[in-house]
Parts: structure tokens; C-alpha cells; sequence
């Protein structure tokens, strides 16, 4: 009886170091594992992991973008369409080129968005933590904070809303 214990203990041993029995799943979130911090445009600080349990698109842009411009109506349109109903937020992180805090002002405040702008002072941060190499980029996050889709195209109405239907 000794024997067979030293023996399965020993089976179990050699199973675990050499991976034959799997690791227990990762069950952070993607929101949890690329949370950050960053400060609001007009005040304050948005902190991505706040907005856990709700659909959330994150939107990459600059002011100078022109697909950037094209996509911030669309948006916005979404964005309204369905923060009530679906608890739905869009959150834009904006770079801040050398011209600073008033070129994202105007971007903003000429394109009419409302939801919550946050500003990226350092690109290599939160930028290259979601692999952002051009912008508009967008990611899509369901209520559980994993990313379901991620777009680098230019979004017409009728995709933004195909891809949306992913997450609410």
C-alpha cells in the first residue's frame, strides 16, 4: 500500500512539472489586465476598470486624424442611441500632439461629443499597452471587461452598430 502511494504521489509530481496537468484559466479580465488611469479633458481622471459591468467602446484618436473626424459623429450618435438603454459608454483616448490640451478641446467641442475624453500625454503608455499603431482604433468590451472586437477600419453607422451588437 506504501508503495502505490509513494508511486501515484510520485506520478502527480512528475505530471505537474512537466505540464501534463493544465494551469488553472486566467480569469482577469482584458479591462483588468489593460486598466489604466488617465486625466479627463475639462477635469478629473478616468480609470477604465471603473466601467466593469457595462459595454464599453474605447476609441484611439488624434485631432488631426481625418478618419478620426469622419468617425467622431458616428459616435457620438451611438453613443446617445444607447448609453440609457444599455448602460452603454464610449470613452475616447486622445493624443496630445505639441499643440496640446486646446487642439483636443476643438476636436472635441467642433465634432459635439459628450462622452468622456481622456488624453494620452505619452503615446508609448496606454497606446502601445492596446497595440494602437494608427488611428482610429477601436475596442470593443462586454459587460464581463474582454474584448470582443477590435477595428482599425473606418466605421460606417451600419458597421459600428453590427460590431455594438457584440456587447450590449
Amino acid at each position: 500500500m506504501r508503495i502505490l502511494g509513494l508511486f501515484l504521489v510520485g506520478t502527480m509530481l512528475f505530471a505537474l512539472f512537466t505540464g501534463c496537468i493544465p494551469s488553472p484559466p486566467d480569469t482577469q479580465s482584458d479591462m483588468a489586465k489593460k486598466d489604466f488611469t488617465l486625466p479627463l479633458l475639462g477635469g478629473g481622471i478616468l480609470r477604465l476598470s471603473d466601467f466593469l459591468g457595462k459595454p464599453v467602446l474605447l476609441v484611439f484618436f488624434t485631432p488631426t486624424c481625418s478618419n478620426c473626424k469622419k468617425e467622431a459623429p458616428l459616435l457620438e450618435t451611438v453613443y446617445q442611441r444607447y448609453k440609457e438603454s444599455h448602460n452603454f459608454v464610449v470613452i475616447g483616448v486622445g493624443y496630445i500632439s505639441s499643440n496640446g490640451e486646446e487642439e483636443l478641446r476643438e476636436f472635441v467641442e467642433n465634432n459635439g461629443i459628450t462622452f468622456p475624453v481622456a488624453m494620452d500625454t505619452d503615446e508609448t503608455r496606454v497606446y502601445r499597452m492596446y497595440g494602437v499603431t494608427g488611428v482610429p482604433h477601436n475596442f470593443f468590451f462586454n459587460r464581463e471587461g474582454n474584448i470582443v472586437r477590435s477595428a482599425t477600419e473606418p466605421l460606417t453607422l451600419t458597421t459600428l452598430e453590427q460590431y455594438l451588437q457584440t456587447i450590449l
